[in-house]
């Protein structure tokens, strides 16, 4: 389960940094250039570079999943893949941005940057997240007391106004 809700932060925090969410209509040539700049990203190679780099983190991490590498990783390219969720992302891209910045974003990542840019995103996220969790786990008994001290403060408030 840690697995699971580790691998689905990493990919929610990595389609972070390419989509934000908002509605509003747009032309076809606003769709066409927005799939156009999924073709530039390769897409389906982003996610599946994405998923392929937290399935070996997750399995180094913890062994015991070694037997179930081959069915984590059908059920994500099932669910997760490019292919999948191509036209949710179409529509997101499409409220946040306007054809103007879509292209300007296909233009970027049709650099030598933005290429390498693209291609490092699934191994820099997946460090990211490494950290945040080596972060947590070094400050997991301050959290812990926290949490203790939030929980009498509220015991006693409760009781206050009981």
């Amino acid at each position: 389960m840690k697995f699971l809700l580790s691998l689905s932060f990493y990919l929610v925090l990595t389609l972070a940094l390419f989509f934000n969410y908002g509605v509003s209509g747009a032309s076809d040539t606003h769709r066409k250039a927005t799939q156009k700049l999924f073709d530039t990203m390769e897409m389906d190679a982003l996610l599946s570079g994405s998923i392929e780099t937290m399935l070996k983190m997750q399995i180094s991490q913890n062994p015991a999943l070694k037997p179930f590498e081959s069915t984590m990783r059908a059920f994500f390219s099932k669910y997760m893949s490019g292919e999948s969720l191509r036209e949710p992302f179409v529509a997101i891209y499409m409220e946040t941005f306007t054809e103007k910045e879509i292209h300007e974003i296909n233009a970027f990542y049709s650099t030598p940057t933005g290429r390498k840019t693209l291609k490092q995103t699934p191994a820099l996220m997946a460090k990211a997240a490494r950290i945040g969790e080596q972060r947590v786990q070094q400050n997991l008994p301050e959290l812990e007391l926290m949490i203790r001290e939030e929980a009498a403060r509220i015991q006693a408030m409760q009781q206050l106004s009981e």
